[in-house]
């Protein structure tokens, strides 16, 4: 059975898989909600078309599905003023967090650990697209290329963090984007305490 959907270009309707094909993206919502996956299905099996990765880099780097409640709660608490020092440490902090227990914990500065920390740096959106059996690769980036210092982090539609070894073992099985929101690059770093003599 054919479905169909409205297109916001040609002003009419036309069946889902046209507008799977199609690079706009007008729909994501019903994408993510897995309104598509028949006619995705279909076209796949058909054989005439295959899987496609594509990364966008957002300019908001904070994972927003598990940090955003934190960082509310951080920004309330902040104390007005304090300069640009305080402001350059808040934003720090709230691109800080640990993994424990599958999940992404936010850190804050009165907590201690001996655990690896983790810091964002870059964040990107994730994209399915079908393309011809033809075209090369199953991967790519729009915008800047990830930093090969940093660690990808994928957020699965459900919050779950899996963090790999590096970019190249993402490169080297897409396939584990097929339920991610979001990809995150990490820095690994450790919390350190810092004596500063005082002046008398």
């Amino acid at each position: 059975m054919t479905f169909y959907v409205w297109c916001k270009n040609e002003e009419c309707r036309v069946p889902t898989f046209r507008c799977l094909l199609c690079r706009e993206n007008c729909y994501p919502g019903r994408r993510a909600e897995g309104d598509f996956d028949e006619a995705f299905r279909m076209l796949l099996d058909s054989g005439k078309y295959k899987e496609r990765y594509v990364m966008k880099r957002k300019e908001n780097i904070a994972p927003k599905d598990q940090l955003t409640l934190w960082q509310k709660e951080t920004e309330a608490q902040a104390p007005e003023g304090g300069g640009e020092e305080q402001e350059a440490q808040r934003e720090s902090l709230q691109n800080l967090f640990l993994l424990e227990e599958g999940r992404l914990k936010p850190f804050q500065k009165e907590q201690f650990t001996r655990s690896t920390l983790y810091q964002t740096v870059e964040s990107f959106s994730v994209e399915c697209r079908l393309v011809r059996p033809e075209d090369p690769g199953n991967l790519m980036f729009e915008g800047k290329k990830p930093s090969r210092k940093t660690l990808p982090i994928v957020i699965s539609r459900s919050g779950d963090p899996v963090l790999l070894e590096s970019w190249e073992s993402l490169e080297g099985d897409p396939r584990i984007l097929s339920d991610a929101a979001e990809v995150i690059g990490v820095t690994p770093v450790k919390q350190v305490f810092v004596l500063r003599r005082k002046e008398e």
